[in-house]
């Protein structure tokens, strides 16, 4: 009863954390790309301010939803392996994007990643 109850907040607290578009968007492409994306790669595929994409990080992490892990300068964020309801958002993305707003923000991800070298980020960004 105890493991239900504990399932059962962490899903109130996803719930939460996808009530907001932006947060959705961005948990939305977390799951898209399968791999840590850093801030800068969000924020340029997002079209929104580092301070507010940090916000909508901070919000999934909390919710348990993604997880963080600094490497050097960059702090790396990637779609928890068993988050809750993170099965729901992969499903948003693949076979395909649920809708236009998310296509979009795929396609300006796939623009910027092809900007990594040896598959890490090395530009940042000017927010």
């Amino acid at each position: 009863m105890a493991k239900e109850r504990t399932e059962f907040e962490a899903c109130v607290k996803a719930l939460r954390a996808l009530g907001d578009g932006n947060r959705l968007r961005t948990a939305a492409l977390l799951a898209y790309s399968g791999r840590e994306l850093c801030v800068c790669e969000l924020v340029d595929a997002l079209g929104e301010s580092q301070y507010n994409v940090s916000r909508y990080l901070g919000a999934l992490h909390a919710a348990g939803m993604i997880r963080k892990e600094k490497k050097g300068r960059w702090a790396m964020y990637k779609l928890a392996e068993r988050g809750p309801l993170n099965t729901y958002i992969v499903r948003m993305v693949r076979p395909k994007p649920c809708c236009g707003f998310i296509a979009r923000d795929i396609a300006r991800l796939k623009k910027r990643l092809v900007l990594r070298e040896k598959g890490i980020c090395v530009i940042g960004c000017g927010c």
